[in-house]
């Protein structure tokens, strides 16, 4: 199987940076994810998946479009974009999707902003950037989104509160910097949340909109 946990962990110990966990996300977090786009998908409905890895939540989100819409995937690592590559030349999913399906392989900072997306779906290691670039990335997000669409962002449970214990000074003020400007986007944006316990580790899913 393309989507294997010996490669995640392979190119999680090669660069935990952009990575920023050690396998891939469960069956459970990857639906509750899929499940926060809308049921019935026409051919206009716009995603991007940024840092879809090996593409364990990418397969879920493809089920729920289900051949419609156009699927954007922005991911950093060339292993990972090798593997989303041969699932689209094997899989069924992803083959049915055919050419509203597009990989691309870089910084999703480099796709110039524009009010594009219905929904914008990122899985990235906010507590493995510095500070400016989490702000960068979430502003980056909102720009990408047409007027009324959705950021479904998904992270660790209380990993940034357990790093803290284990990291320099300069380190512990870093990622109270990243929570303050993730708790600021949430307190003015989040309209939902959700909580999945079966998941390594446990995951929270966060849904924003930009009025």
């Amino acid at each position: 199987m393309a989507d294997s946990p010996l490669t995640f962990i392979r190119q999680s110990i090669k660069d935990f940076r952009t990575t920023g966990a050690v396998a891939p996300s469960s069956l459970f977090l990857a639906r509750g994810i899929a499940k926060a786009l809308p049921v019935k998908i026409d051919n206009n409905y716009k995603v991007v998946e940024v840092g879809p890895g090996t593409g364990s939540v990418t397969i879920e989100i493809l089920r729920r479009m289900d051949g419609a819409g156009q699927l954007d995937l922005w991911e950093i690592s060339p292993a990972f974009c090798g593997v989303l590559r041969k699932r689209m030349l094997e899989e069924p999913l992803f083959r049915r999707m055919g050419s509203r399906l597009a990989i691309h392989e870089g910084d999703i900072r480099n796709l110039p902003p524009r009010a594009g997306y219905d929904a914008v779906i990122s899985g990235l290691p906010f507590n493995n950037f510095e500070p400016r670039e989490v702000q960068e990335f979430l502003e980056h997000f909102r720009a990408l989104l047409k007027p009324g669409g959705v950021l479904i962002w998904f992270e660790y449970v209380a990993i940034r509160h357990l790093q803290s214990a284990f990291v320099s000074k300069g380190r512990r003020e870093q990622l109270k910097d990243i929570r303050d400007i993730t708790g600021n986007f949430v307190r003015a944006h989040q309209f939902k949340q959700q909580i999945i316990p079966i998941n390594f580790p446990p995951a929270r899913i966060r849904q924003l909109k930009f009025g």
